[in-house]
């Protein structure tokens, strides 16, 4: 009699032990279930481990099924694609360091060891010459010539002149910066003749732009994007009689303000024959993207409504020849500020009136050549 309770007090606990709920609350011997115990998902790895907005992340697992988000760093990913029950890719929004994580409607279970990637904020596109310290080859004499300072202070009631001719003034930035433009605000004793020239090292110079002919007035000077600490202005000629004066004297930057922002496209993301957005704006001419097919486009969000004036697009082999620039501030009312059926490819740049704008959208309409349309960088700038 022992031995036969014994052995019921076993069955009945085996049949207990089945019945046991698993973690997604499924259970093998309820009809109402499916007899798969668990049916929430697992991440097991992703890669890349490290990431930046608009980066796209395959993230390998298991029960990949009806998945409602996907999130990097407890921040939700601006879109994926489960592939399958086993992979998804994701593109990372605004990001976090941290897990990553996957829902699906049985739960959620997070990996850890993501990197976020903060996206590089811009410096100020402002004069980096204000206010920095600036030299001559004048010798300073405060009975016939102002400080050098006074050349670069912001002031345009207060002015530098050399004394005589083939003299030079010169700003040190502080630090290596980008410049492509210098404007000077000639007193009227202007020079005719003058040359700007740019050094990272306040030794070995390179004339960026030089002149004969100058007529004084408030002139912009603007160039090939060069890498420059220290920028010099030789005074080699006299406009007037007088001794060559100007006002102010001021170096510019131009900030791609795309680069690096979230950016979107109407070709669905597909591993294996498109990348993601994120390589038309990363800065990085070795990567592209390209449309599938004609009638697409690429749009970059600036984070926040900016004057923008200026779009350069370059051009892989592969270009367009039908395309257009649109922009917006609420991405629903555009507005086009360039269109062409005849475009030719290369580094191309369009200018337009200042506008406001968040959203830059890239009409890709015709094919220049047999292969889809590609670029390998679209910057904005104002």
């Amino acid at each position: 009699m022992k031995k036969i309770l014994l052995t019921t007090i076993v069955l009945c606990l085996i049949i207990l032990g089945s019945c046991k709920k698993d973690e997604g609350g499924a259970n093998p011997y309820d009809p109402n279930t499916r007899i798969t115990v668990s049916e929430m998902p697992k991440i097991t790895s992703f890669d890349p481990i490290t990431g930046k907005t608009g980066d796209t992340i395959t993230i390998t697992g298991i029960n990949f099924i009806d998945v409602q988000s996907v999130s990097f760093g407890g921040k939700a990913a601006a879109s994926f694609i489960v592939v399958s029950k086993e992979s998804i890719k994701a593109v990372i929004g605004t990001g976090s360091t941290g897990t990553v994580s996957v829902t699906n409607a049985k739960g959620s279970k997070a990996l850890a060891g993501f990197e976020y990637i903060a996206p590089i904020i811009p410096e100020d596109n402002g004069n980096l010459a204000l206010n920095k310290a600036s030299t001559s080859s004048t010798p300073l004499n405060a009975e016939n010539r102002p400080a050098e300072s006074r050349g670069n202070d912001g002031d345009i009631s207060s002015a530098w002149f050399a004394s005589g001719e083939n003299q030079w003034w010169a700003v040190d930035l502080g630090k290596a910066k980008k410049i492509d433009k210098v404007i000077i605000k000639w007193e009227g004793a202007f020079a005719s003749g003058y040359s700007i020239q740019v050094s990272l090292d306040n030794v070995n110079f390179t004339t960026v732009f030089t002149t004969t002919t100058g007529a004084g007035g408030n002139v912009t000077h603007s160039f090939d994007p060069t890498d420059a600490r220290y920028v010099k202005l030789l005074l080699t000629k006299k406009g007037t009689p007088w001794e060559m004066t100007f006002w102010e004297f001021e170096v510019y930057a131009s900030v791609n303000l795309a680069l690096n922002k979230v950016s979107t496209s109407s070709t669905p993301l597909n591993a294996e024959n498109r990348p993601a957005e994120s390589r038309g704006n990363d800065g990085d001419l070795s990567s592209a993207w390209f449309a599938s097919g004609e009638n697409q486009w690429w749009m970059v969000d600036l984070g926040l409504v900016t004057k923008v004036s200026k779009v350069n697009i370059k051009w892989e082999g592969a270009f367009a020849s039908g395309y257009a620039i649109q922009v917006s501030t609420d991405n629903v009312n555009f507005t086009t500020v360039y269109t062409t059926t005849t475009g030719a490819g290369g580094n191309v740049s369009h200018s337009f009136a200042e506008t406001d704008a968040r959203y830059v959208k890239l009409l890709l309409n015709t094919k220049g050549t047999p292969w889809e349309m590609t670029f390998w960088e679209f910057e904005v700038y104002n």
